[in-house]
């Protein structure tokens, strides 16, 4: 009889520890998602270009995207860039540092985000979003997305804007800087080059934890997120998430300074 009552509290101090723990997630749960309301990153952008500037989604909409860059080195801040198979976007004013896992696959709620075009880079901004933490599910964590290796001819067409993109055969053309201004409180631009003198920008934060780094001396590769700034022009711009995204050990092209 007493192994019998024992049994039977075992069962039920379980049974309370699993609808504790059911009730710790997010809703709506994973079965009961609408496959009517899933998209694609295409085609939030063919929404803004149907609907026009800071279109709000009224519904639960849902995006399941790769964290392709977080918070953590302060590159960025209080946002975070998402790819799928289909593109990227960028999210924005996420209300607090460390929302997004840099590598994690999540699932987000896209219900009050609005569709904002910031100087002709799309961003997904949760302004009126209570707390985007619960709208942004981590479903699987460490699974990186592989760079795509690409020229920058091919990144001034257009095709990789906020992307995760590996640039080969480029080197800084003034090695005597680093990434940006240790404590200072701005972005700071860099130039790299390819051998033909192709150029773009690796743009970094004063706030990054590899600001008062010496950016490398040689030539190789370099990966980060793809952006564009549109103000009389187009200026393409790239972002690393960390040092470790540089690999540059080979002979330079040119002398530098």
């Amino acid at each position: 009889m007493k192994i019998n009552i024992l049994i039977s509290i075992i069962v039920s101090v379980l049974s309370i520890l699993f609808i504790g723990c059911e009730r710790e997630l997010d809703s709506p749960p994973l079965g009961k998602v609408d496959e009517s309301k899933i998209l694609k990153i295409e085609d939030v952008y063919k929404i803004y270009a149907d609907s026009g500037n800071n279109y709000m989604f009224k519904d639960d909409y849902m995006l399941y995207v790769t964290v392709i860059m977080d918070d953590a080195s302060g590159n960025i801040y209080r946002e975070a860039y998402v790819q799928d198979e289909t593109g990227g976007i960028n999210l924005y004013r996420l209300g607090a540092a460390g929302v997004t896992e840099l590598n994690s696959y999540v699932r987000i709620n896209l219900k009050n985000v609005t569709i904002t075009d910031y100087s002709g880079k799309l961003e997904l901004v949760f302004d009126n979003v209570e707390n985007p933490k619960r709208q942004i599910v981590i479903l699987k964590s460490n699974v990186p997305v592989t760079p795509a290796e690409v020229s920058l001819s091919e990144i001034f067409a257009g095709t990789y804007d906020c992307v995760l993109v590996n640039i080969k055969d480029v080197e800084f053309a003034d090695t005597t800087q680093t990434y940006a201004t240790f404590g200072g409180s701005s972005y700071q631009n860099r130039t790299i080059q390819n051998c033909e003198g192709r150029s773009i920008i690796v743009r970094s934060s004063d706030q990054a934890d590899f600001a008062g780094y010496p950016v490398a001396k040689g030539k190789g590769n370099i990966v980060g997120v793809i952006t564009k700034h549109v103000r009389n022009g187009t200026t393409w711009q790239l972002l690393i998430r960390n040092v470790d995204d540089v690999n540059m050990e080979e002979d330079r092209c040119t002398s530098g300074k």
